[in-house]
């Protein structure tokens, strides 16, 4: 598994955002990497989420502290390989078996109450995995900024 291929997500992909509903997001001023969390083996892939989520933090106002923050962040990547049938006679270059394998990529971003080390906050995203070295960085900053840009979440109107 190579964190490279997992956050090049653009193309076909899903993005999803889930919140506690309960939470006043307006209260956290801080953050910080949760502690114990595996780090994972590519460490290029890793160092650019990670960047791209301190500057999608930072753009919505919070400031990284290295202890006493009042929320805590994670990530979760993965891929998978699926196959895809193709029609026979689609002329469209398919292979002659008629099955395409297609790799798939995941991308969770947790934002975790510091206090009560609680989700608070949960983004996804996941599609076909695209290749490539230059598009690396732009892809893993448009997937971050995609889910970070329902961070925090529209104020509700409560009783």
């Amino acid at each position: 598994m190579t964190l490279l291929s997992l956050v090049l997500l653009l193309t076909s992909s899903i993005h999803a955002v889930e919140y506690d509903h309960a939470v006043e997001f307006s209260r956290y001023k801080t953050w910080s990497w949760q502690a114990g969390v595996p780090v994972p083996p590519e460490p290029v892939p890793d160092k650019r989420i990670r960047e791209a989520l301190a500057r999608g933090l930072a753009a919505r106002g919070l400031s990284e502290v290295d202890s006493d923050a009042t929320l805590l962040v994670r990530y979760h990547a993965a891929r998978s390989t699926r196959i895809d049938r193709l029609p026979f006679d689609s002329g469209s270059g398919a292979p002659p078996t008629g099955i395409r394998y297609v790799e798939t990529g995941s991308l969770v971003i947790d934002l975790l109450d510091a206090a009560s080390g609680k989700v608070v906050w949960r983004g996804h995203a996941a599609g076909v995995l695209r290749y490539g070295p230059k598009e690396i960085t732009a892809l893993i900053d448009a997937a971050v900024a995609e889910l970070l840009a329902q961070f925090p979440p529209a104020t509700e109107s409560r009783p």
